[in-house]
């Protein structure tokens, strides 16, 4: 786990302290998390506490998690490997924020997948839905992104980290 603040990078055991404190408020902002995290089986401060910043701030995006003015801004996406099939998704992580809007796991699926340039029929076959409920979520997916077409939509996800260029 590392952090990058003020243009230097530390671990876990070096992020500054009001960091750390910062993320521990948030946490306790986040009674269904802290459930979560004692659900997976977290049991000490610093495990829930590591656990929860690699869930909702892992990702890499080029946009800080916390502004000069100490507001958490909930905007990456962690690939942690268990996306879609951990039970605590949306719960100890964070959903991708978009406005005052979420997107969706299925609409994340969807996204990942058009940006890694698949057709409605594609993607359909691949998440065992209709093309038309594909495309459904294409227009919600646009609708919050604020974009017109798939390339868009692509551009906006190999932006954030959701797909790789």
């Amino acid at each position: 786990m590392n952090c990058l603040t003020n243009g230097h990078r530390h671990t876990w055991d070096t992020i500054p302290s009001r960091i750390i404190e910062m993320v521990e408020n948030n946490l306790l902002e986040n009674p269904e998390a802290i459930a979560g995290l004692i659900q997976m089986g977290h049991e000490t401060r610093d495990e829930k506490l590591q656990q929860y910043a690699f869930c909702r701030f892992g990702g890499f995006d080029g946009n800080p998690d916390i502004t000069p003015s100490g507001e958490i801004v909930h905007t990456e996406y962690v690939e942690c490997g268990n996306r879609g099939s951990c039970r605590f998704e949306g719960i100890v992580c964070a959903s991708i924020r978009v406005g005052n809007d979420f997107l969706t796991k299925q609409e994340i699926n969807v996204l990942k997948k058009v940006a890694s340039g698949k057709p409605n029929k594609a993607i359909a076959a691949e998440l065992f839905i209709s093309e038309e409920t594909v495309s459904s979520h294409n227009q919600n997916i646009q609708r919050k992104l604020s974009v017109s077409c798939k390339v868009e939509m692509a551009i906006w996800a190999v932006k954030r980290n959701i797909v790789e260029p």
